[in-house]
Order: C-alpha cells, then sequence, then structure tokens
C-alpha cells in the first residue's frame, strides 16, 4: 500500500507511513501554515491511497 498527499495540487511522498494522516498534515502545517484548518480527503484506488488536503474557505473579520 502506498500513500500520497496533495497540497494546492502538488504531490507530495508519504514522509512516515507510520503516521496517520492527520499527523503528516500536522508535520507539514510547518511547511503551509494554511493546512492548520485544512480538511482532509481521502481517495483510494486498489491498495494505493491519495490524501489531499483542501484549504477551507470562509469569511475574513
Amino acid at each position: 500500500m502506498s500513500r500520497k498527499f496533495i497540497v494546492d495540487g502538488r504531490e507530495f511522498p508519504d514522509p512516515d507511513p507510520n503516521k496517520t494522516p492527520e499527523e503528516v498534515k500536522r508535520i507539514m502545517t510547518d511547511f503551509f501554515p494554511e493546512l492548520a484548518t485544512a480538511e482532509t480527503r481521502e481517495h483510494k484506488q486498489g491498495e494505493d491511497a491519495t490524501y489531499e488536503f483542501v484549504r477551507r474557505t470562509g469569511t475574513k473579520g
């Protein structure tokens, strides 16, 4: 089983297969602060999984 992570259309390899997708998101938040409030979407194709981190849209102020 392989995992991929997608942020803003860019694909990143799995940094640690022992971590959950939410733990990986927390790690990636150091590089992409907008992931702190992002939604995680999982797509499976056979044994492989792709996790897409999607920024939540909202109003400012």
